[in-house]
């Protein structure tokens, strides 16, 4: 007989959140149901949904209908939008449809900015993907608004990063990894290929559709309230200028966004504590989606909207709360072309040719605000004090001096691989390498005392010697001035919270010496 605790482990398939529906006053005072028309598959006066849906066991969209409502789109608008499967499948063999939407053709114009939305990254979050279907619908019923965006930008929207994990209503992929904790060690292939293809289109600007847990009480009797949380990529090794313009001009626009429709929006966070709760913004790690998407220098956002665990309740208006954070930064982006590309354009150049420092750690401090939550009890929307942690910005802890790059010997060649995966050019040293290069001593190890996403993670400190090294022929050097380098950083410095060192990809105890060696600028 399985043990009763046994029922809550991960198993292969089908594993579903709890379900704990709003109560009626709940839903019918704080969350009414817009009066709006969405022109997505599940609003369509002909949808139908899986028995279970309202049991938040399947999602509201399966795959074949998806595919077919887009491809529909494509085919009754081909002068700017174009269906496609991608070139590989998914661990369950499923396929990922997607849209290229551009008045250029099939061919991305170079001086437009390139938008990229993906949805469904985790397979029982239905409204994310439902708002990129959203979105195309309206394209679909308008095209003269939707070639007005096309203009400007080049978008490929990819309504479902996670079909396996869809399909059995879950968070994660088949294999019970999170997508969007696997960005930096590239474990599963899908990440890897999902990868690869965002490098190629190498976008200005990057959407993540979520949704958040909705049964969260904090100080007992209070939920979150927020119709959207969003937050741009905080990793200090972003430019400036790129993180300048999120949080200035797209951050406000995607809140004016919601308030237009009568919809709320919040900063992107999860509590450390709930009574009395204690609030940490979107941290700066780059295992998740948005960072790392951000460290290719493009303008990144996650968007949130509540819904995990509450199955098909309130679905009008999670949708409708990520369609309005997609148009906030669309019509943003839009509106101010010609500023955001070159903002963006400069600062991938700066960086490219940029000595300052690298942030290889950061810290956050706590502050009081409030948080705009709902009783439960009567379903009034209030402000909870808070205690809260912002990373905008984070302040830097380790910094170093930029080097002129990694250089990283042959047998370890399967990183210089998850480098190229990532978007980063990798050279090839033809002949024997040698010279004098920056080293790290391990000076302390820290193990997990517990799996996560597969690897038991390693905490370390280091001290830099300096030493002459010899290295074979086919090793690799990664240069600093080139637009990823950011991925580099928290890759190979060994105290960042997502290198490979933490991993456990290059395992390190005290007095090793950490193989990969820092090319110092002469």
């Amino acid at each position: 007989m399985i043990a009763a605790t046994a029922l809550a482990q991960t198993k292969y398939g089908e594993n579903h959140a709890t379900v704990n529906f709003d109560a009626q006053i709940v839903e019918q005072t704080a969350f009414p149901a817009p009066n709006v028309t969405l022109y997505s598959p599940a609003f369509l006066p002909n949808a139908s949904f899986a028995p279970g849906w309202s049991k938040g066991t399947e999602g509201a969209t399966n795959l074949k209908t998806l595919g077919s409502f887009i491809s529909g789109i494509a085919a009754r608008n081909p002068s700017w939008i174009t269906y496609y499967n991608a070139e590989f499948l998914s661990e369950e063999g499923n396929p990922f449809p997607y849209v290229y939407l551009s008045s250029s053709g099939k061919n991305s114009s170079s001086d437009k900015i390139r938008v990229w939305i993906q949805g469904s990254v985790h397979g029982n979050e239905p409204a994310g993907d439902e708002a990129t279907l959203a979105l195309l619908g309206a394209m679909n019923t308008d095209p003269k608004w939707a070639t007005a965006f096309l203009e400007k930008m080049d978008i490929i929207v990819v309504p479902r990063y996670n079909p396996d994990g869809n399909a059995y209503f879950q968070r994660t992929l088949a294999t019970s990894f999170d997508p969007n904790r696997d960005h930096t060690k590239l474990s599963r292939q899908q990440t890897r290929d999902i990868k690869k293809w965002f490098s190629t289109f190498s976008p200005h600007i990057a959407i993540d559709m979520h949704e958040y847990g909705a049964g969260t009480r904090y100080s007992s009797n209070y939920s979150n309230a927020a119709d959207g949380m969003f937050s741009a990529a905080k990793n200090l090794n972003i430019h400036p200028a790129i993180r300048k313009l999120s949080e200035t001009v797209f951050a406000p626009a995607i809140n004016a966004s919601l308030l237009s429709k009568g919809l709320r929006g919040e900063q992107y966070m999860t509590a450390s504590r709930t009574n009395p709760p204690r609030l940490d913004e979107a941290g700066t790690d780059a295992k998740i989606g948005r960072n790392s998407m951000g460290l290719t220098q493009c303008v990144t956002f996650l968007f949130e909207t509540r819904g995990i665990g509450i199955a098909n309740q309130s679905f009008k208006r999670r949708t409708l709360g990520g369609l309005q954070m997609i148009l906030g930064v669309l019509e943003t982006a839009r509106d101010q072309a010609d500023e955001v590309y070159q903002i963006i354009e400069g600062a991938i150049s700066e960086v490219i040719s940029s000595t300052e420092d690298i942030v290889i750690t950061d810290y956050t401090t706590y502050s009081n605000r409030t948080w705009t939550m709902v009783d439960r009890r009567t379903g009034k929307v209030v402000q909870l004090p808070v205690e809260f942690a912002s990373t905008t910005p984070a302040t830097a802890n380790i910094t170093r001096a930029r080097p002129e790059g990694y250089i990283i010997p042959r047998a370890w060649a399967d990183l210089a691989e998850r480098l190229k995966i990532s978007g980063l050019e990798v050279e090839t040293i033809k002949e024997v390498f040698s010279g004098s290069v920056e080293v790290y001593n391990i000076t302390s190890s820290s193990l997990g005392s517990s799996y996560y996403e597969g690897a038991i993670l390693n905490t370390v400190t280091s001290e830099t010697l300096v030493q002459e090294v010899v290295l074979p022929a086919g090793s690799f050097f990664v240069p600093s001035a080139q637009q990823n380098f950011g991925l580099a950083i928290v890759a190979l410095e060994p105290e960042n919270i997502d290198s490979y060192v933490s991993f456990g990809i290059v395992p390190m105890e005290v007095g090793d010496l950490y193989p990969v060696f820092r090319k110092i600028k002469s």
